[in-house]
C-alpha cells in the first residue's frame, strides 16, 4: 500500500474537494482519498501494484485543477 500526498492549484470550495474525491475513489486501487481546499492538498493510500501516481495526477488535472 502506497501513501502520498499531493499538492494542487485550484480548489476553491468544498465542492472542488468532494470532485476529486469522488473521481479517485472510482479509480481502481485507490484504498482511501481525502481532499481539502484549504491546504489545496490531497492525500491518498492506494495499491501500487494496480495504480501508480501518475494515473492519478492526469485524473486530477482532467478535472481541472493542476498537480504541483
Amino acid at each position: 500500500m502506497e501513501q502520498t500526498t499531493l499538492t494542487t492549484k485550484g480548489m476553491h470550495c468544498g465542492g472542488c474537494a468532494s470532485r476529486i474525491e469522488q473521481a479517485l475513489g472510482h479509480l481502481d486501487g485507490v484504498r482511501q482519498v481525502k481532499a481539502d481546499h484549504t491546504s489545496q492538498q490531497v492525500e491518498l493510500a492506494f495499491d501500487e501494484a494496480t495504480l501508480d501516481e501518475a494515473t492519478i495526477r492526469s485524473r486530477i488535472e482532467a478535472l481541472g485543477f493542476e498537480v504541483v
